[in-house]
Parts: structure tokens; sequence; C-alpha cells
């Protein structure tokens, strides 16, 4: 209970709730007295009086607050003073959890408000009774030691309230076990065919949500949440209708949402349900068709496609706008028998309905791809007349112009066309993507729909101290735009170093080797504890490979980790524990990232991390930026390169006590128009050109001080 003490007015629900939020960031509240470790921040203050002004007249507040400005806190402090229900989106499960296990609790208990806290993950988070019951039937197991990490699910499920899978950390989060005991959206039997449907995990963790006051979500199962909303016309969706809705890490919704509001299937998908269908065909209705026949002839068509892919010259890892790839339309009379054999399946599976539940739910996912598939015999089908009436009247070009029918040289981005059609090769198959060029006005119908106030914060969403890209993206009008630098005192904790050296070459071995080159000396003088992060995955294999061979050399003085050994969190919490070590990664490591004190004291930057220019939906999105007469680099592709810089050097300096460097190996920042754009949205430390001088803020730190100068 806090204490007496303390301003009664906080708890008067008569006083304006700007005021009483106030009064919970006086140096005398009840956090201040209550919450191990916390000190008045003035923008950590400012901001929760604006969330707390958002609250009370219904707005929007567009929030960038720095690292350590306390953002958490800020939010919920006006929800839970307010008696209002609140609905969190944040990226990931860490933060997530952290919010329910830590920063909910430990706030509640300082307010001393009691609210029910609900925190729901997407349904692969729990266990599912019934497949967990089909798995040990059946004994379809992926490794020796998958019997005991079985039986170990089977006890955990038994006495768990929530089935939450992030509970049970004696099965490791990436064990092969975990997809064969859980459901997705797709095989879910649902509530009219599970048996187990009155003891589901989901089904609990989604009335609870419904229950609570504060409820706690990631960015995916908010949108689908809101999309339900939609669809079904009605207000009750998985979760509650908010009062204030927050959107943590809001610099990723764009990009999620891109992706939510897309179409996106692969051949990978079709021979997987084909295989699927066969194995429920042969053991619960054998005698209902020729399961084996109609899968041979799935999985030949779907390989007989992917060699006509490699004859046009597709090639693994190409990302390619379907109207840039020559020769595109060959791939229609495959295409079209991969569908006529997938369909060929689809009769089969409905023709023997109402035998399985299992085969009748994976039905109803087939149904889901062949529609999708149709979608692209159309789109053949339009490139192959437009290539047409290119032959014979030369015309397509100017159709496309004044927005008629587009052939394949026009772009998928004419005015037209509102999404982008692109394929993907991966060694799994080819997939087929549609992807909005805009979502900001299914984006916008959905907030205003939900009504109440709304947070958007996150440490990066400006760029030259603009919020406009980030706005226009998500369909945002009038607001309140506001930003808090970190209270940190980069000035004095970091170093910000140059290195003198040629530009970022179009060889990515070649740069990766200079930047090795330029850095050995500064990881050897830090004593490894760096995070070497890189724009591609090309350069994390070439940066990995330059490493171990110096380490080799130098009898492996440091631990070396690299994106792709293991999982994410592992690998980092390995990084902690060793002190000294070095960690290559690419884009998944440039955020969400948080490794406070000494084990991270040096963070290299390969380059300035610009979209890779041929990605065919930054592309499309170029193109309908300069069709209006204006510049796709200064309205999207800097804006954008920019939060993500950002992102990368905030990985750097997480606490008071933190001290480090940050090298960018990219002196475009210098020597290009653009340069001062990027210098000024980077943390204010002390830079340097001088490789000397870097070395002495690890090798002399004391004369480094001595040194510091602002000018």
């Amino acid at each position: 209970m806090v204490a007496a003490e303390i301003n009664p007015r906080l708890w008067d629900a008569s006083t304006p709730l700007v005021e009483r939020v106030a009064l919970a960031f006086d140096e005398k509240g009840p956090l201040t007295k209550a919450v191990k470790g916390f000190c008045v921040r003035e923008g950590q203050r400012e901001f929760a009086v604006e969330a707390a002004r958002a609250v009370e007249e219904k707005t929007i507040l567009v929030a960038e607050a720095g690292t350590g400005t306390g953002k958490t806190f800020a939010y919920l402090t006006p929800a839970l003073l307010a008696g209002a229900t609140c609905v969190i989106s944040t990226a990931g499960k860490s933060l997530q959890d952290q919010l329910c296990a830590k920063d909910l609790p430990a706030l509640r208990d300082a307010l001393g408000v009691p609210v029910k806290v609900a925190l729901l993950k997407g349904r692969a988070n729990y266990v599912c009774h019934f497949r967990l019951e089909l798995t040990a039937s059946e004994g379809r197991l992926p490794e020796q030691d998958s019997y005991l990490k079985l039986r170990k699910i089977q006890r955990f499920a038994a006495v768990s309230r929530t089935g939450d899978r992030a509970e049970l950390p004696d099965v490791p989060e990436d064990d092969r076990l975990w997809p064969l005991v859980t459901s997705t959206r797709e095989n879910c039997l649902g509530k009219d065919r599970c048996p187990n449907y009155d003891d589901c995990f989901v089904k609990k963790a989604r009335e609870d949500a419904m229950q609570s006051q504060v409820v706690v979500v990631n960015h995916h199962l908010y949108l689908s949440s809101m999309a339900l909303k939609r669809e079904s016309d009605a207000i009750d969706g998985m979760l509650p209708q908010a009062a204030l809705t927050v959107i943590d890490e809001a610099h990723q919704l764009p990009g999620i949402a891109s992706s939510f509001f897309g179409t996106s299937f692969s051949t990978y998908d079709v021979e997987n349900v084909s295989m699927e269908a066969r194995r429920l065909g042969r053991t619960k209705c054998n005698d209902g068709a020729e399961w084996e026949i109609l899968y041979d002839r799935v999985l030949k068509a779907g390989r007989e496609f992917r060699l006509d892919a490699q004859r046009i010259g597709l090639a693994e890892g190409e990302r390619l706008d379907v109207d840039e790839i020559e020769g595109f339309g060959e791939l229609y009379p495959g295409f079209e028998r991969l569908r006529a054999a997938f369909a060929a399946m689809g009769e089969a599976m409905r023709a023997n309905e109402g035998r399985d539940n299992e085969l009748d739910t994976l039905a109803e996912r087939h149904a889901e791809l062949m529609e999708q598939m149709e979608a692209w015999t159309a789109i053949f089908v339009k490139c192959r007349n437009g290539a047409a009436d290119e032959a014979s009247e030369g015309e397509a070009a100017g159709d496309a112009e004044v927005g008629g029918e587009a052939g394949p040289e026009a772009g998928a981005a004419s005015g037209a066309d509102a999404e982008v059609r692109w394929l993907e090769v991966s060694q799994h198959g080819i997939r087929f993507n549609l992807t909005p060029l805009s979502f900001a006005e299914e984006f916008r119908e959905m907030r205003e729909r939900e009504g109440g106030a709304w947070v958007f914060t996150s440490a990066t969403l400006s760029s030259a101290g603009r919020f406009d890209l980030f706005k226009q993206r998500l369909g945002i009008g009038e607001c309140v735009e506001r930003t808090w630098e970190s209270p940190f005192n980069y000035w004095e904790q970091g170093c910000f170093y140059l290195p003198q050296m040629p530009p970022p070459a179009n060889n990515t071995a070649v740069h990766t080797h200079n930047v090795i080159e330029k850095v050995w000396p500064l990881i050897n003088a830090a004593g490894g504890r760096t995070f070497v992060l890189c724009t591609s995955l090309a350069a994390v294999r070439a940066a990995a490979d330059e490493l171990q061979a110096r380490l080799e050399a130098n009898g492996n003085p440091y631990p070396l980790f690299v994106q792709g050994d293991g999982p994410k969190m592992r690998l980092i919490e390995e990084f902690r524990a060793h002190g000294n070590a070095v960690l290559v990664g690419s884009m998944s490591f440039w955020e969400g990232v948080d490794v406070k004190g000494e084990a991270l004291s040096l963070v290299v930057i390969d380059k300035i991390p610009f979209a890779p220019p041929n990605d065919p939906v930054m592309m499309a999105r170029s193109r309908a930026v300069e069709a209006s007469g204006r510049r796709p680099f200064d309205e999207i592709t800097l804006p954008e390169a920019v939060i993500t810089l950002k992102q990368g050097a905030g990985r750097l300096i997480r606490s008071e006590g933190d001290r480090g460097m940050l090298v960018i190996c990219d002196p475009r920042i210098l020597n290009k128009g653009y340069g001062k754009v990027v210098r000024d949205s980077l943390p204010d430390f002390y830079c340097t050109r001088r490789e000397e001088k870097a070395l002495e803020f690890f090798l002399n730190p004391e004369r480094f001080r001595e040194g510091l100068y602002r000018g």
C-alpha cells in the first residue's frame, strides 16, 4: 500500500486526469516511493501528461521517446488511473512478457489500483490438447529424445492454467516438437469440430482478454482482431473495446501491416497441404480416393513448375516484380498444371466431407489456397493479353499511362493497380505475393471504428524531426506530435567513429573486407564485446568468415556468434554470458535487443541501411510517389533508412552506466548531400575520424575524456 502522505487528489476521480498523472510522477509521488530504482525524468512525466490528455480528449498522440525515457510507465499510468480499458500492442513476445511480468505489476502495486491484466499471444504459443493427444497416439516424433519432452509437455498441459509454452523452459523454444503439439489458424479444428474445445487454452486466453482492463498483444494479433471486427460487423473480436489503444514499437507496424493486408502463398504450401491430405486420407478414409496418386500429381507438377522457373532465369534468393520478369508468361502452363492437380486433391477432400474433422478443416485451408491461385491465374491471363496487345498494336504503354489494362511492361504500381505482384524464390519453392501499395485507408477505418484515444510510440518514428512517412503509411491525419530525447548523456557515455575508408562497393565481399580491416583493431581494444550489424545476409556471411579467420589466427580470443547459428534470443543470452563475445547479425538484430553493461561496448554498422534498390515493394511505392511529381528518395528511401539506422545505433547505450562506441563504415554520411539528415538523427556522441582517438576511447579512457570538447 502506498504511503499516507501522498497527495489524496491522486485517487480523486473528480480531479482532472492530467493533474492526477502529474502527481503520480511527483518526486514525492507513489512511483518514487514504491518502485525500486525509479527516478523522476522530465521527459517521462511530460509523455505521461500528454497521454493522459489524449485519453481525456480521445485524440491521437504520436510520441517519439528516446531510449531510457521510460515510455512504458508513461503510457500505462494514465490508463490505470483513468480506469480505462487499454489494449497495448507491441512488436514481440519479449516485450509482452516484460510488460506483464514486471512493469504492469510494479505500476499496479505502486498506484494501488487493482486492475485485471491479460497477456494474449498467437495460438502457436499455446499447447493444443487435441494435437498433443494426436501426437502422443501416433508417435510421429522428430528426434530421439522427443518422447521425454513430450511427457514434460503432457504433464505441463495437465496442470497449467494458461498453456503458454513460455512457462515450460524445459523444452527449448525452437524444439521441433512444438509445431506438433500447438495449432495454427489453418489446422485448428475450431468450436464445432474440436473434441477438446471446452478446455482449449487459446479460447480461455481470449475469454480472459475480453474480461480484462489491460490486454497486452502483439501487432499481428492486434491487426487480426481488428480485421475480425470489421469482417463480422460486430464489436466482438479477440479484444475488448478500448478507451486507450497503445501501439508500442510503432515503427514496426507499417511493415507488419503491409504484409497483413496483402496475400501470400507458395508452392511449398500447396505441396504441404497435399501431403497432409494424403496422410489423413490414407489413415482416416483410405477408400475415399486414390490419395497417393493425387499427391504424386501435385508433387510432379510442383517440381516441373520450379524447373520452369529455373529455365527463365529465376534464382534462389530473388524477389522480383512480375512485370520485371522476362518470360513471366512462360510460367503460365506449368502454373495451371499445378493448380489443376491441386484442385483434384480438393475434390477428393470434399467428396469425403464429414468423415474426419481434420480432413474437413484441411479442406478449408485448401479452398483458401485455391482462391489465391485463381487470383494469380487472372494475373497470368492479364499479362499474356497485355503482351499480345503490345505485339499487335504497340499501345500497352499508352494504355497503362491512362489507366487502361496494363501489359507486362507497364509496372505493377501503375495508376490503376493498388498492389504489387511479385515472386520470391527460396530453397523451399516459389512464393506468390500480392502486397498493397497503401493500407492507410483500411487502417484508418479500423482506428475510427475502435474509437477512443490512441498513442503511437517508439524510440524511432521520425526522420529529420518529421513524422510524415509514419503518419502517411498509417493514414493518421490530425494528431499531437511530440519528441522526447533520451535522458542519457551520450556526449560523455559514447563516441561515434567514422573511419577513413572508401564508399561501400557494389561487391559485398570487398566492402565487408574493408569494414573488418578497419574495425579489427577496435574489436581487440574493446576486448570483443562487439555487435557487427550488417545490411544483408550476404554481408553477415562475409563478415563472419573474415572474423573467423582473424580469430583463429590469433588463438580465438573471443567467442563468435553468427545469425543463423541458433535462435536469436539464445544467441543474445550466450553473448551476454560470455562478456567478451563478437556477434554478427543482419536486420533482425538491429532492434529488440537489450544488452546493458560492458558485455556490449562496440557497435559496428557496415553501411547506411537503404532498402535494396530492386526490392519490388519499394520500387512500386517509389514509382507511385514519382508519378505524382515528388522525390521517392526524400519521401521514402531516406526516412526509412534513417529510422532503421537509429534503431541499430540504439543497441549501444541502454542505461545511464553504459559506455560504448558506434562505428558506421559509410563515408556517404559526410560526402553526400543527405548526410546531414543522417548525422542529425544520430545520438549526440563525441565524433571523430581519427583511428588513434577511437582506440584511445578503449585503451586510455581517462586521456580520452580529457580531450572531450564540443565544436
